[in-house]
């Protein structure tokens, strides 16, 4: 009979691979913040270069993270075939600093799009695929509930830095007729620096730490040609139908989070309310957040992946519609915002829990790299269709009622996801 619950060497690697993700936060929430606003602040450059950079970074990953994925699957090393990925995180976390001292643009893309874009996709490749190869098909679901929760605390490192950079390093902004602050070089180097010591440490401390499974119970090595041209053969596509079924409402539901995410600090910073107000509404929040991360690991782990997560998906749906409602007038409504923002958090941090878990289950045993490579194109196409929707409804209808949008792509993705098989059968 199968253990129920971790055992201590089984709990250390999960616990290890949610700090992988801290890191994983850390650093992306600091790329995808202060590089944009480094072209801005200290090259004085107009908001063209910045989409330049954005769009060109994505499709690098896009494809840099299939590559290593089918790099991975076969590699046969006494570290392991996912481990030795992680170091490029050193790579990628110099990449960030030296970008702080960039004093051109074509440098700033060349460290973005280039050296991040290349070595930083390793570390998230090995990063996701380890979760599949190291936990076992009854455990994932609480595993992952772990990993997302352990991985808030990058994302509580990054909301602080974001809510503090300003006030440490803001400094009135020089160009003429501008009103408000700029950050200069020496800001953002030492946020960079910050963000890519910590990315390059945890890369190091995973490569240590983190224990795989023997390489000789791997099977034989592919070469890279035959593993990208099967990746086109259409016998190998319609057997993993069930996959790409996933990947498409995966995608469908991402792209209402997406939609909503860059934009919500805009929207927290737009309710003027006290900064008291702030830590009450979110101190309320998180911790049911952090609640339902974990119940929702062992809902799925113990009913199997498919039979509550559609009725999830729109429950939480339901709790986004009231929100812009609480913005609605002179000031903000403490009431309704208070009961309705832990539903749109839990939207978009904690249902990534069971779903992904559903989705490692897909993932072929022998080719679990190459396919994360390819399921990428869910986190990579949801925000870039999601962020566009979301600049054109905000521009439209305003900034709050993207609470009304999000959703409407999670309710549409539940059909999808009932026509993906369980892969989880209890007796």
């Amino acid at each position: 009979m199968k253990e129920k619950t971790f055992n201590k060497h089984l709990l250390r690697q999960i616990i290890l691979i949610g700090m992988l993700f801290v890191g994983d936060r850390i650093f992306f929430f600091f790329e995808q913040n202060y590089f944009n606003t480094y072209i801005d602040h200290v090259l004085f450059l107009p908001e063209l270069y910045i989409s330049l950079m954005v769009s060109l970074s994505a499709t690098m990953g896009l494809i840099m993270m299939f590559v290593w994925g089918i790099f991975s699957d076969n590699t046969r090393t006494k570290y392991g075939r996912r481990r030795p990925y992680l170091l490029l995180g050193i790579i990628a976390g110099g990449g960030m600093i030296v970008f702080g001292l960039s004093q051109n643009y074509y440098l700033c893309l060349i460290l973005d799009v280039v050296v991040i874009g290349i070595c930083a996709n390793a570390y998230l490749m090995a990063e996701r695929a380890l979760i599949p190869d190291t936990v076992e098909l009854e455990k994932r679901g609480r595993a992952n509930g772990i990993i997302n929760m352990v991985s808030y605390i990058g994302l509580f490192i990054g909301v602080v830095f974001l809510l503090l950079g300003n006030e440490l390093f803001g400094v009135p902004d020089p160009r003429p007729g501008a009103t408000g602050t700029i950050i200069p070089q020496e800001g953002h180097l030492i946020l960079l620096s910050i963000g890519g010591i910590i990315f390059a440490t945890v890369g190091i401390i995973g490569f240590v730490l983190i224990k795989e499974h023997p390489t000789h119970e791997f099977p034989e090595k592919k070469k890279f040609l035959h593993e990208l041209k099967q990746t086109f053969n259409l016998k190998e596509l319609k057997s993993q139908k069930e996959f790409f079924k996933m990947t498409l409402a995966y995608l469908i539901f991402q792209t209402g989070t997406g939609s909503i995410m860059a934009f919500l600090f805009l929207f927290i910073f737009e309710l003027g309310a006290s900064t008291l107000e702030l830590l009450m509404i979110i101190g309320i929040a998180f911790p049911i957040v952090i609640i339902l991360t974990i119940y929702l690991g062992k809902i799925v782990d113990k009913y199997g992946r498919k039979k509550y997560i559609p009725l999830v998906i729109g429950i939480i749906s339901l709790g986004f519609f009231p929100i812009p409602f609480a913005t609605i007038g002179s000031s903000v409504n403490l009431i309704l915002l208070t009961l309705f923002f832990p539903f749109a958090l839990t939207g978009l941090l904690a249902l990534i829990t069971p779903l992904n878990a559903w989705a490692q289950d897909l993932l072929p045993e022998d080719k679990r790299g190459k396919f994360t490579g390819i399921f990428n194109i869910v986190q990579t196409v949801s925000q870039i269709i999601g962020s566009i929707v979301g600049g054109l409804a905000a521009t439209i209808f305003g900034i709050p009622w993207l609470f009304w949008i999000a959703p409407l792509f999670y309710l549409a993705s539940i059909p999808l996801f009932l026509r993906v098989k369980e892969t989880l059968t209890r007796d």
